[in-house]
């Protein structure tokens, strides 16, 4: 496998880092296997440190994971807490820590963003914004009248994602004067199903609907919004929330796991 392999290089190389940090279910393996076949055949002065992004994939190998580290983590101290019960971590709660997630702020940052029509910072904000705005609305096909306020999702359309608080949040942005954005799609033939249904049940000059993975508009839809929608049923920690907060949008969040921390 890839672990056993890059546990093999580590070896012949003659290479002794002080740390191998495996993070979730696809490196896993690399965990027992050290232990077990490489601990004493050369590379001795590794400890190895294992973080959990997502408690729902791979169980089994996750537990193994966990037994055979010296220290888990998790991203973000609520989400700890919420999964401390499963036993995939209950019995070695002693090395288990929350250590919440960041952002790239080199990436996410509208000082220097390639992806908008005005850079700004928190002097220049409202005229960046603004920019932004007229920028997104072109985009998408919306109207500018009376500058309503814009209601953004930037998000993968699936049930973790609060995909039915999503579509509430759509028409209620609408019937309270707001307009409305949404940029994902739906691994789920019939999650992307309803959500073409409902673009085409809302679509006029407020709301605007880009079923794609587009990295370009989401800086601009960051930039562009004034409230960033995040109604996830569980989220170990997020993104989109600090994103949101970079670029000068008001998060709405469910009080869960990372959302909550930040």
């Amino acid at each position: 496998s890839f672990c056993n392999a890059a546990l093999e290089f580590l070896n012949r190389t003659a290479r002794q880092p002080d740390i191998l940090h495996c993070h979730d279910w696809s490196s896993a393996e690399v965990a027992r296997a050290y232990w077990q076949h490489y601990h004493h055949n050369g590379m001795h002065k590794p400890k190895v440190a294992f973080t959990i992004h997502n408690m729902n994939y791979g169980q089994a190998k996750l537990s193994e994971a966990v037994h055979h580290s010296q220290m888990t983590t998790t991203v973000s101290r609520s989400y700890a807490g919420e999964v401390s019960g499963s036993s995939v971590v209950n019995g070695n709660l002693q090395k288990f820590y929350g250590v919440r997630n960041g952002i790239d702020p080199d990436i996410w940052d509208p000082e220097i963003d390639k992806f908008l029509p005005m850079k700004y910072n928190a002097e220049t904000c409202v005229q960046g914004k603004a920019a932004a705005r007229a920028e997104l609305r072109s985009r998408l096909g919306m109207s500018g009248w009376d500058d309503k306020p814009i209601v953004g999702v930037v998000s993968r359309l699936t049930a973790q994602k609060g995909v039915h608080l999503i579509k509430h949040a759509a028409h209620h942005t609408l019937a309270r004067g707001g307009q409305f954005v949404l940029l994902g799609s739906a691994p789920d033939p019939k999650i992307q199903g309803e959500f073409n249904g409902l673009a085409n049940s809302l679509s006029g000059d407020d709301s605007g609907f880009f079923f794609a993975f587009d990295e370009p508009l989401s800086h601009l839809m960051y930039a562009g919004c004034d409230i960033i929608l995040v109604p996830s049923m569980f989220e170990p920690c997020g993104l989109t929330q600090m994103i949101s907060m970079r670029y000068g949008a008001v998060p709405v969040v469910r009080a869960t796991g990372g959302l909550r921390d930040t």
